[in-house]
C-alpha cells in the first residue's frame, strides 16, 4: 500500500553496465537513479542483465533471466517498494511483472524509455506493449503521435527531456582558454551509411579550416569514460546526429546531454524541433549539411558559438537536471498534476506554446 512519506521506496530495474567497468558511467540508467535519491528517495539498484549474466555460467543474460526474475520478485517482496521503476527491460517478463503485482497490491509500476520509438521498428517495442495494461505510467524522450500509442489500458504516457547531472556533465567549454578540438562526433556510424556521409561532407568542406575530431565512426577508434570526458571539455562544437529516419519530433539520443551539459554547442538537424524544448538561441539547428557547414563556420569565426553553448548549458543544468526530471517523473507516477518546462510536449497535448522550428 502506498505511503503517505513523500519519501519512498523504489526498486530501479535498468541496465547499469557495470560489465562495462565504467565506460558507460554516464547513462540515463546512472542518472533516473540517482536523481531519485537525491530527491529524497531509497532507490534499490537491480541491474537485470548483470544479475543475469551473473546467473548464467555462459555469461548470457538471456540464460540467466528466469532465475534473476525469481531474484526480482522476492527483492520486491523484501523491500517492498513504493514503484517499481523499470528502465530497458527487454528480459523482464509479464509474468514477473503479473506476480509482483498480485503480491504487492498498491504498488505503482511504470517504465522510461530513452530511444527512438520508430513506427518500422514497431516490433522493437513490442514487450512494452506487452505489459502496457500492468504500467502506470509510460516515459519516454520521444513526444508527439509517437508517444500517444503508448496511452491505452490505464497506462499515462508522458514525455521527458534527457536529464543532466552535475557531477557527470561538469564541465564548461565555452568558458576554456585552449581547445583541443573545433568540432567533435562522438558515436558509431554501424550499419548507418547516412551518418557516414555526413561525417565525409563535414570533412571535406571544413577540414582545411577546423580541427575536427571523429571518434567511434568512419573506422576511427571509439572513446568512452573519462577519455570521452576530456575530450568534450576541450572542443567547441559537437555534431547531434541522431537517427531520424522519419519525423520524430523532440527526440535526440542521450548524446545531447554529454554536448550541452559539458558547454559545448550543438549542432542538431532542424527536423527534431529542439528549439521549441531548449530555445532557438541554446543551439545550432541545420536543414542540410552545406547549411551546418556554413552555420559552424560562422559561429567558430565569430566566437558566437560560447554565446549559444553558455545558454545551452544553463538551460540543460536549470531546467532538465536530474534531479528535476526524476522530481517530476515520480510525481507523474504517483497521479501529481505538476507541470515541468517540457510539460507542453506530452502526448495527451503534443503541441507547442511557442514555435521557433
Amino acid at each position: 500500500m502506498m505511503t503517505a512519506d513523500p519519501n519512498l521506496r523504489i526498486v530501479h530495474v535498468c541496465n547499469f553496465h557495470y560489465n562495462r567497468h565504467g565506460d558507460k558511467y554516464d547513462t540515463m540508467d546512472a542518472k533516473i537513479h540517482h536523481g531519485m535519491i537525491e530527491n529524497g528517495h531509497y532507490a534499490y539498484a537491480f541491474p537485470f542483465h548483470d544479475i543475469a549474466r551473473q546467473n548464467s555460467w555462459r555469461n548470457n543474460k538471456r540464460a540467466g533471466a528466469k532465475k534473476t526474475a525469481k531474484s526480482l520478485i522476492n527483492t520486491c517482496l523484501k523491500v517492498r517498494p513504493d514503484i517499481l521503476l523499470l528502465g530497458h527491460t527487454q528480459t523482464v517478463e509479464r509474468a514477473t511483472i503479473e506476480t509482483i503485482k498480485d503480491k504487492l497490491p498498491g504498488i505503482k509500476i511504470a517504465q522510461w524509455f530513452c530511444d527512438w520509438l520508430y513506427t518500422k521498428k514497431i516490433k522493437s517495442y513490442q514487450f512494452i506493449y506487452d505489459r502496457i495494461d500492468l504500467l502506470d505510467h509510460f516515459f519516454a524522450t520521444t513526444a508527439g503521435t509517437h508517444l500517444d500509442t503508448f496511452n491505452q489500458k490505464g497506462c499515462q504516457a508522458t514525455f521527458i527531456p534527457n536529464p543532466v547531472h552535475r557531477a557527470v556533465e561538469r564541465y564548461k567549454a565555452f568558458d576554456a582558454t585552449s581547445h583541443q578540438y573545433d568540432l567533435v562526433f562522438i558515436g558509431t556510424d554501424r550499419k548507418d551509411p547516412e551518418r557516414s556521409n555526413i561525417l565525409r561532407q563535414i570533412e571535406r568542406q571544413l577540414g582545411s579550416k577546423y580541427k575536427i575530431g571523429i571518434f567511434g565512426s568512419l573506422g576511427r577508434a571509439p572513446v568512452y569514460g573519462y577519455a570521452k570526458e576530456k575530450i568534450l571539455s576541450q572542443s567547441k562544437a559537437a555534431l547531434n546526429l541522431s537517427r531520424l529516419p522519419e519525423p520524430m519530433k523532440w527526440y535526440s539520443s542521450d548524446r545531447i546531454t554529454s554536448v550541452m551539459g559539458n558547454g559545448l554547442l550543438n549542432c542538431t538537424h532542424a527536423d527534431a524541433g529542439l528549439s521549441s524544448l531548449y530555445g532557438s538561441d541554446a543551439l545550432l539547428e541545420y536543414k542540410n549539411t552545406a547549411d551546418l557547414a556554413e552555420q559552424i563556420d560562422q559561429s567558430l569565426t565569430t566566437d558566437h558559438w560560447k554565446i549559444v553553448a553558455e545558454r545551452g548549458w544553463s538551460i540543460n543544468h536549470d531546467l532538465f537536471s536530474s534531479k528535476k526530471v526524476t522530481a517530476y517523473l515520480v510525481d507523474k507516477i504517483l497521479g501529481d498534476t505538476q507541470t515541468a518546462p517540457w510539460s507542453h510536449l506530452n502526448a495527451s497535448n503534443p503541441a507547442a506554446p511557442h514555435t521557433n522550428q
